[in-house]
């Protein structure tokens, strides 16, 4: 194992390294992700809207699904989260997904923080847990962890069928 000081003395190496972890530290916390809420730049100059609208409470999701009868995807995430926060980065953000969200979904975004009483009467058993619901009001599909773009493609398929 080398040593690596900084000058001549050892406990000043020590407080560059320390300095150096605590501030991967503090950005990796400010660096959680959030809901696509950014819009994209065209080619031609143009700023094109984000493709998926997210409601933030089940209520509103439910009567947009009613008034479109398509079926609702719901996103139940929390703060501090690392497998939510990867989710949001690139599942969410994933063009396939976000176009085939916007044209044959309602999306519904949920969390504890914000959704309190509505999470009340659901079973989450873990963080990010994606559901598929019937404007019915029927759970059709359940899925509790990280899926990739391609596993949730696969999901809305089958939820879709049902």
């Amino acid at each position: 194992m080398k040593r690596i000081m900084v000058g001549s003395n050892p406990m000043m190496g020590l407080a560059v390294a320390l300095v150096a972890i605590m501030t991967v530290v503090c950005q990796a916390r400010n660096a959680a992700a959030e809901m696509p809420t950014l819009t994209r730049v065209s080619p031609f100059g143009q700023v094109a809207k984000p493709r998926v609208t997210w409601h933030r409470t089940l209520r509103s999701g439910w009567q947009e699904a009613r008034r479109r009868n398509v079926p609702m995807v719901i996103y139940i995430t929390t703060d501090h989260c690392v497998y939510c926060d990867a989710m949001k980065r690139d599942t969410w953000c994933d063009e396939t997904v976000e176009q085939r969200v916007s044209k044959d979904f309602v999306a519904i975004l949920l969390t504890p923080q914000e959704n309190e009483a509505t999470l009340g009467r659901i079973d989450v058993a873990a963080y990010p847990t994606t559901l598929i619901g019937v404007p019915e009001g029927k759970i059709v599909g359940h899925r509790t962890g990280y899926q990739p773009a391609a596993a949730l493609h696969q999901f809305l398929n089958e939820a879709s069928k049902r």
